[in-house]
């Protein structure tokens, strides 16, 4: 939820559709700052709260508070402060002294000045068009568009803040078990990350995924502040509520760090998202709408 000091204004139709930077595979959008300066912006449903970069911070003239160490995605290494960024505008939607963490984002694998958290998204419905790329963002109390032809509508659930769906398996034909189903309890929505889907070291090694397997390789992922070692390529086909989504590519982290090194952790990313025409997350609701695309 936001931050006591934190306002959204909407304008007066109660929605903002803004234009989608998807490169590389990421939501981004382009804002306005104090002074009106120019802003990219990241859309992270796998961040709370919202970031903005230590170095624009400073710039800014902004206040900041004493530091400490905090953890992303593929850290448990990320000192952070605390501050307090007067406004935002975006499109017609505009935030007031919005509650932020700074630290530096300079080392992220895109160009990044701020990005909206939790505390942020839980306070608006936000529908992502990857068929037309673009986002539509609303006040809770606006009812978002039904879904298309073929669309489902499928309980929301939360892992520490984070949108996530319960109930995905993963079908596995290269472990030692052919047609071995990997139970995923929870997966979280992640449009921050470009993979498709992330998981954990245990469930990795029950999918096939690990260090010595045919066809699995190990690269260089980058979080916001930290490279670090990841397995890849594995394909596995997974069942998300009605659909069956083929030749998902798969990968790990090599070590036990940062929140997708933790057991029982699966992560979708843009990767798979983007193979749905839109992807509706309606915090009050609860309700997470996945839509195909149409030919």
């Amino acid at each position: 939820m936001l931050d006591d000091r934190t306002r959204l204004l909407f304008p007066a139709s109660g929605a903002a559709t803004l234009p989608l930077v998807f490169a590389p595979r990421v939501l981004r959008c382009r804002a306005a700052g104090p002074g009106g300066r120019p802003l990219r912006v990241l859309l992270d449903t796998g961040t709370d709260p919202s970031a903005i970069d230590l170095g624009l911070a400073r710039r800014l003239g902004l206040r900041l508070g004493d530091f400490a160490l905090g953890s992303d995605a593929a850290s448990d290494q990320v000192p952070f402060t605390e501050t307090v960024l007067p406004w935002l505008r975006l499109g017609e939607l505009e935030l007031r002294d919005l509650y932020t963490l700074a630290l530096d984002l300079s080392g992220a694998p895109f160009k990044v000045d701020l990005v909206l958290g939790y505390n942020v998204l839980s306070a608006l419905t936000l529908l992502i068009d990857y068929a037309h790329g673009r986002l539509w963002v609303s006040h809770p109390d606006l009812e978002p568009p039904a879904p298309a032809p073929g669309g489902v509508v499928l309980p929301l659930r939360f892992f520490e803040h984070f949108p996530a769906l319960d109930g995905a398996t993963l079908l596995c034909p290269g472990v030692s078990q052919p047609g071995m189903r990997v139970v995923l309890p929870l997966v979280t929505i992640d449009t921050g990350s470009n993979g498709a889907l992330t998981l954990s070291p245990d469930l990795a090694a029950r999918a096939g995924l690990c260090e010595g397997a045919a066809s699995v390789a190990t690269a260089e992922g980058r979080g916001f502040v930290e490279r670090v070692p990841v397995l890849r390529g594995a394909l596995a086909s997974l069942q998300l509520g009605p659909f069956e989504l083929d030749a998902v590519e798969l990968d790990a982290p090599a070590r036990r760090s940062g929140e997708l090194g933790r057991a029982g952790r699966a992560n979708l990313g843009n990767g798979l998202l983007a193979r749905f025409g839109r992807v509706t997350l309606d915090y009050q609701r609860a309700r997470c709408t996945l839509e195909p695309r149409l030919a």
